[in-house]
Parts: structure tokens; C-alpha cells; sequence
């Protein structure tokens, strides 16, 4: 039995569509989860999920690892001896991260709906809302990502992503939100409490 819309005309749709958001979209930065290493320098508290605030190595051993280190990775520290405190090569973190990002192309709309925002004292009313359309295929990449960055501006996923489209999903529609402060003397309005 063949249901009311032909898969010829959902191939159509899905096409045009693709067409349409490949011929507008410009590139947007996602960050994907960054990869945690553990400190080489310092030993890492499972428990606490911190540094201990220990060195691994004596004087004589974090300097020649250093040197070894330099060889390979020119005007990097990875091995710098400490007594006791803050790991000077962690931050106390006891582990460090690898950022991932990855650039993809998408078509953006900026406050789809007319949402206006205003900064106040007690916060952040309706956040400037970004919508994104993409293909897909990024999904995953979308759903596991720890921020975006469009047109220069951090945003935050507001919801998950939705596939939509006639039939098979034709576009992947991303909703985020920005989560920088105004700048001092933008413009911006701040709603004034007397």
C-alpha cells in the first residue's frame, strides 16, 4: 500500500532542503567532551577526583623527565617538581584536559520567535536563543558536545536535537542558548529595580 506522500517527492523535499541549508549556513564551532588525562606529575585522590597535592618524582627525576620531555616537545613543561600544595602543572586538577573541536557547517537564526533578553541583578531573563539547522549525520556529535561557539559567542544546548523532515529525517534542528555577560558600555539594556 503507498502511503500519501511518494518517496520520490520525500527524496525531493529532502534534497531541497539540504540544498537550501548547505547554500546559507556558514561554519559554527562545536566542542566536543574534552579528554581527561591524568597528571603525570602529580598523583591523582579517585575519591576526591583531584589532585593530592603530592609530587611523583624527586628534584634530580622531574628535571631529567623535563629534559627528556623538551626533546620531543620543545618549550613545554610536563615535569616540574614541587613539595607540597597545588601541582604547578595541573593546577591541582590532578588530571589534564585535551579540548576537542570540530567545524561544521549550519544554517543560524538568531532569536528565532523574537525572544528579548535582558541582564538583571539576579540574573539572566530569556537568554538570546540560537536555532541550528544541519544535516543529520551529527546528531551524536551534537547530543555529546560541551559547547558551541557561533558567530564568536558560547552557546549552551538548551534542548536535545530534533531530526525533522517528510518522511526519512531531512534536518537536524539544534536549539542553544548564549551564556556570555554583556560587555560594559554595549548598549545592552539592564533592567533598572528602584
Amino acid at each position: 500500500m503507498r502511503g500519501r506522500i511518494s518517496e520520490k517527492t520525500k527524496e525531493r523535499f529532502k534534497q531541497s532542503i539540504r540544498d537550501v541549508v548547505k547554500g546559507l549556513s556558514r561554519k559554527i564551532q562545536v566542542y566536543k567532551q574534552p579528554i581527561k588525562n591524568e597528571c603525570d606529575n602529580c598523583y591523582f585522590d579517585k575519591l576526591t577526583s583531584k589532585s593530592t597535592g603530592k609530587c611523583k618524582w624527586t628534584i634530580e627525576e622531574a628535571e631529567n623527565l623535563q629534559i627528556d620531555y623538551e626533546i620531543s616537545h620543545p618549550g613545554q613543561i610536563h615535569y616540574k617538581w614541587f613539595k607540597t600544595g597545588r601541582c604547578p602543572i595541573c593546577k591541582g586538577n590532578g588530571f589534564l584536559e585535551i579540548k576537542r573541536r570540530v567545524w561544521i557547517n549550519c544554517l543560524v537564526t538568531w532569536n528565532p520567535g523574537n525572544n528579548d533578553e535582558t541582564y538583571t541583578p539576579a540574573g539572566t531573563e530569556g537568554a538570546t536563543i540560537v536555532q541550528l539547522k544541519t544535516d543529520p549525520k551529527y546528531l551524536d556529535l551534537f547530543i555529546n558536545c560541551s559547547s558551541i561557539i557561533v558567530d564568536g559567542i558560547e552557546c549552551k544546548m538548551d534542548k536535545p536535537p530534533i531530526s525533522r523532515g517528510i518522511g526519512d529525517q531531512a534536518i537536524l534542528v539544534i536549539s542553544a542558548f548564549t551564556t556570555q555577560k554583556p560587555k560594559v558600555n554595549s548598549g545592552e539594556i539592564i533592567k533598572e529595580y528602584n
